[in-house]
């Protein structure tokens, strides 16, 4: 079986981050959050981001997604550099942050009112979308009728239903039990496989990033850069089965082993 990896590698480059520095000011002077970050992410792959604590995760999302200037070098997506946030991007954040006043088709309809894009043509599509990931029993319900797995499920579907380029997920998991999580990370497997969406995915969590990943980039300790670029060729569809075995363990023992020397170099 080709991996997603092998296929995806011989689509074109969508996203490429060229020697890109991001320098804050503050009390106690200038601060690099990330140094000479370069990377590229082609068409349709599934691109995690590990690092320690403080690296630049968040400020890499923040310049992709147009929330942030870089300070140094530049970020383009589809040959275009990133000068603010763009129709071609979603993106799915730590807690799906719904309005609690809308129900669930309303709130995975936002961005088609923000963008001022033809209602009748994108309410399909987000009919499809709250379909697709298992929740068109619930599209009148309210947030505060969801569990919280299944509020992230509407952030997900949000984040599709303008059928952006790419898709931002920042630790969409992490405030979710670790039952749930697992689950999460099957259903959103199955919602990238359908979807076709090419995603960049930042998370603390070794087994989410090996499980998910055609790739997986390894930041360095803050100011954060790119040290290692993994290519994850285990078998898809991935299922629970899949955590038990050798080729996973070995992926994930790998990483730890190379977190281990991050954090013992960034001491000395």
């Amino acid at each position: 079986m080709v991996s997603g990896n092998a296929a995806a590698a011989d689509r074109p480059v969508l996203l490429d981050i060229d020697r890109m520095t991001v320098t804050y000011a503050s009390s106690r002077g200038p601060v690099t959050a990330v140094s000479s970050l370069s990377a590229k992410i082609h068409d349709g792959e599934f691109v995690s981001v590990l690092g320690p604590s403080g690296c630049g995760k968040s400020t890499l999302l923040g310049v992709v997604s147009g929330l942030l200037k870089p300070s140094a070098g530049q970020a383009l997506l589809g040959g275009i550099p990133v000068k603010g946030p763009r129709p071609d991007v979603g993106v799915v954040f730590q807690r799906p942050t719904l309005l609690p006043w809308l129900t669930v088709m309303e709130n995975v309809m936002v961005p088609v009112r923000t963008l001022k894009l033809p209602q009748k043509e994108y309410a399909a599509r987000a009919e499809a979308l709250i379909e697709m990931v298992g929740l068109h029993r619930f599209r009148n319900h309210y947030p505060n009728e969801l569990s919280g797995g299944m509020q992230q499920r509407v952030g997900i579907a949000r984040a599709l239903v303008h059928d952006p380029k790419l898709l931002l997920m920042d630790e969409p998991f992490a405030a979710l039990d670790a039952m749930t999580r697992e689950k999460m990370s099957l259903e959103l497997q199955r919602i990238w496989t359908d979807a076709k969406k090419t995603v960049l995915f930042i998370t603390h969590s070794i087994p989410e990033a090996v499980f998910l990943s055609d790739r997986i980039l390894v930041m360095s300790s803050s100011p954060g850069r790119v040290v290692e670029d993994i290519a994850c060729d285990i078998p898809r569809p991935r299922n629970l089965d899949t955590l038990e075995e050798p080729s996973f363990a070995a992926a994930c023992n790998r990483l730890r082993r190379l977190f281990d020397a991050i954090e013992v170099g960034a001491q000395h």
